[in-house]
């Protein structure tokens, strides 16, 4: 028998097989086998350069060097190919995760989770595809919970000492994951529009340095570093965005204007909210808003020119709320230890009423190269204003931590959040940013 049609290596992780009508041998080998890598390869790539929901099959094969047939011999579709790449995701984090040495509050801890993240961030650069596209499938999007959910148990275990009580840690380490993954696409979107200002070493470093302080709390012997380099470039806004940042977007947008417009601009952000940007057709936002398909182009070219209007309407309304957050010197005052959870909460009503477009835009950037490159301003501007922020505390690289600020806010505003998940952010900011200990604040307010 060929060697391409079976497989006799031990302890092979995946068995791969021929899907019907090629499945008279189902079985294959060493040659079969790396024909069907060579697919999931191109996969990642077109994934990459068109985003999950525009590429096609022919992309794929035309990549991959293979027929159509060849293609079928092993997957049914796009979507199955995917399902593999993420399966592959799942086990390498998984194991990653299964090689976490002891988490303490020494240099040895703080290397044991420097290693962790940077072979985390390692997954995601070469995967980055597949993250950005998990939530497309639902039982994907079950099956990344359940990764989070066995990488927060397993960091739970190897935590040899911890500052913190039982009830808080699993919240905490929940939203540091999510912060994780959210700082890595930020990052990205970012270099997009930076080339080189964001090194991945200084990124990783940043990262570590706010879970370990997070975890343990401050020492500047062991999770503060200084800045490495010259400070990341301002960039600009383009002057579309920039004239919709100023103003509210087409001629009657404030609700002077026609019924039609004002219909779409109303219900256009939950449309896009629930549905995320890939996901929302024309027909979707027409629907919602009662109006027909001639109304809709008669105010946008297409649904991307909506939602960049309903964009800068979230960062206006986010603006706002940021500028009003407790300021580092009043956090060790009598009123500090509600402080920044009141701010919290004021914020998350602004993120997940007005301003989820934000994330939904971010979303967008990550699997559209063109987007991609307007969001990184937007993403800039959030970091400028947090650098500022955290250049009171007075230590540490206040420009690269300040990209996990926005990461942390950004997804902390995607969805409404329990007592117990504003205590997490409240203390994620107060321990891992700002370096202030407020171990007897009061939770459940």
């Amino acid at each position: 028998m060929p060697d391409d049609e079976r497989d006799d290596r031990p302890g092979s992780a995946v068995a791969v097989v021929r899907r019907a009508p090629f499945s008279d041998n189902p079985r294959v080998g060493a040659r079969g086998q790396r024909a069907q890598q060579r697919i999931l390869d191109a996969a990642l790539r077109a994934f990459g350069d068109e985003g999950y929901h525009a590429c096609s099959i022919d992309r794929i094969t035309k990549l991959a060097r293979c027929s159509r047939v060849s293609f079928y011999q092993y997957f049914a579709n796009k979507e199955e190919v995917f399902r593999q790449l993420a399966g592959q995701v799942a086990r390498q984090v998984s194991a990653s995760t299964e090689a976490l040495d002891p988490l303490t509050s020494d240099g040895r801890g703080w290397r044991a989770m420097r290693e962790w993240v940077a072979r985390y961030a390692a997954i995601h650069a070469r995967y980055e595809p597949v993250f950005h596209s998990l939530e497309s499938d639902k039982a994907l999007a079950t099956v990344a919970r359940h990764i989070g959910e066995e990488t927060i148990t397993r960091i739970h275990a190897r935590l040899v000492t911890a500052t913190l009580p039982p009830r808080q840690l699993d919240p905490v380490i929940r939203l540091l994951l999510e912060c994780l993954n959210h700082t890595l696409d930020v990052t990205g979107i970012l270099r997009t529009s930076a080339s080189g200002a964001y090194p991945s070493e200084c990124i990783e470093i940043a990262i570590t340095d706010v879970l370990h302080r997070t975890l343990f709390g401050v020492d500047v012997d062991v999770n503060v570093h200084s800045p490495d380099g010259s400070p990341p470039p301002a960039l600009d806004f383009g002057p579309a965005m920039l004239e919709l940042l100023r103003h509210d977007g087409p001629v009657g947008s404030d609700g002077s204007g026609n019924a039609a417009l004002v219909a779409l601009l109303a219900s256009g952000r939950d449309v896009f909210v629930e549905r995320g940007y890939q996901s929302t057709r024309v027909d979707d936002l027409v629907t919602a808003a009662g109006v027909s398909h001639g109304a809709f182009y008669r105010y946008f070219r297409n649904k991307e020119e909506l939602a960049r209007i309903l964009t800068a309407r979230g960062v206006r309304a986010v603006g706002t709320v940021v500028t009003e957050i407790p300021e580092v010197s009043t956090l060790g005052g009598p009123t500090s230890k509600s402080a920044m959870r009141r701010w919290l909460r004021r914020y998350h009503a602004a993120h997940v009423n007005e301003a989820a477009m934000l994330r939904v835009w971010t979303d967008a950037a990550l699997q559209d190269p063109a987007i991609r490159v307007e969001s990184g301003p937007l993403l800039d501007w959030g970091r400028r204003r947090m650098s500022r922020y955290l250049g009171h505390r007075g230590f540490g690289d206040v420009d690269i931590e300040a990209v996990v600020m926005v990461a942390l806010l950004g997804v902390f505003g995607t969805r409404r959040r329990s007592a117990a998940e504003v205590d997490a952010a409240a203390l994620i900011i107060e321990r891992g940013l700002l370096g202030v200990d407020l171990s007897e604040r009061s939770t459940g307010e």
